[in-house]
């Protein structure tokens, strides 16, 4: 029988490489004291604007305007959801792209205005996911 020869590699070699194999983290949260959240959708066009104080929904083309105060946002299995009596924003992070421009986003998003249900996306603009 053969004897076989193990090389004895550096701890540091070793962490360099699976350093270089990790992931990184999802920096996706809910809109801060610092951001402005905006999602947009088409048919009938509408959008969402998120900031630490307010909510304003602006749909059928400007036709409903709803502006609630922010509730504390709700996380879900992979976005965040903030409910209101009047209005429900479902935010999923996952890629969206408008369906009228093409143009790509982070987020998928869908709306509950007063009972009404619209689809679109939001988020972080993604200029290489657009179709």
């Amino acid at each position: 029988m053969k004897d076989v020869t193990i090389p004895k590699w550096p701890a540091w070699a070793l962490l360099a490489f699976t350093a270089a194999c990790a992931y990184p983290t999802a920096t996706n949260g809910p809109p801060n004291d610092t951001t402005v959240y905006r999602a947009l959708g088409q048919e009938p066009g509408w959008t969402v604007t998120i900031t630490d104080e307010r909510i304003d929904y602006l749909g059928d083309y400007g036709e409903t305007r709803i502006t609630v105060p922010t509730p504390d946002p709700r996380t879900t299995f992979n976005g965040h959801r903030y409910e209101t009596e009047r209005l429900i924003v479902d935010i999923t992070h996952s890629r969206c792209n408008d369906v009228m421009s093409g143009h790509g986003y982070e987020d998928t998003v869908m709306v509950i205005a007063d009972g009404t249900t619209v689809h679109g996306c939001g988020g972080e603009r993604r200029p290489d996911w657009d179709v």
